[in-house]
């Protein structure tokens, strides 16, 4: 298409059944066609007062947050199989957007503070932690893996770490889950995490980010999932943005 092909995104809290039923939602669209071209486009989406869309010019950072969204919802999901209660997930979805921001600012240019609390940032977090596919698979990971570490405990003197740290019973784990759980769809936090963690490694930048480290190393190190509490908590407490 070349580099002169402009494009833009359409990202926002639309859980499509949700949008199916009518239900009033919002969604954000991102794009940099110019006027009238923005503002001719956003009208072809927006439907009031069923379908609200906003207008950003930030595209990088809407469509990134629409990708990390899904790696956070993961350990919201890893706090629901702990049985834990809001105020865990208010902190982790917290700690999780400031990363994003974070994540966003340091490897794309033009990002916006603003678009974190448009439909396509704050907004789509909030749905993906409490009703989305990562977030129900991650729960049911959490809880599996919970009990195959108590009846390990009970049954054998064998050392468990040995059998649950191992990147491809995580993964065979992952798919199985994905396999009973979505009739078809898939996963996309998982694949995130893999490819972000790929990105921070080859930086040394994974202290920088303690949270969406912690989730990789439960989702695919054999790490407890008691542990999502030390992703939060390890956070800086120095100024970022947000």
């Amino acid at each position: 298409m070349g580099d002169d092909f402009q494009c833009g995104v359409l990202m926002g809290a639309n859980v499509a059944s949700e949008v199916a039923e009518g239900q009033m939602c919002e969604s954000t669209l991102a794009s940099n066609f110019g006027q009238p071209a923005d503002e001719i486009t956003r009208q072809i989406f927006d439907a009031p007062p069923s379908f609200r869309v906003q207008h950003v010019s930030d595209i990088a950072g809407a469509e990134v947050c629409g990708a990390l969204k899904n790696v956070i919802a993961l350990g919201a999901g890893f706090v629901d199989g702990l049985d834990l209660g809001g105020n865990t997930k208010a902190a982790l979805l917290r700690v999780g957007l400031k990363e994003m921001a974070k994540f966003c600012h340091l490897f794309f240019e033009g990002v916006r503070d603003e678009t974190f609390t448009e439909s396509c940032g704050m907004a789509d977090l909030i749905t993906t932690c409490y009703g989305g596919r990562n977030r129900k698979c991650a729960e049911a990971f959490a809880r599996q893996r919970r009990h195959q570490l108590k009846d390990m405990n009970e049954n054998s003197q064998d050392d468990c770490s040995a059998i649950m740290d191992n990147e491809k019973t995580c993964e065979s784990q992952w798919k199985t889950i994905e396999e009973e759980l979505l009739n078809g769809q898939k996963l996309q936090g998982t694949l995130t995490a893999q490819e972000v963690h790929i990105i921070l490694s080859s930086r040394g930048l994974l202290e920088s980010f303690p949270l969406i480290n912690k989730i990789y190393d439960i989702s695919f190190k054999g790490q407890p999932v008691e542990s999502i509490v030390e992703g939060v908590v390890m956070t800086p407490h120095q100024a970022s943005h947000l």
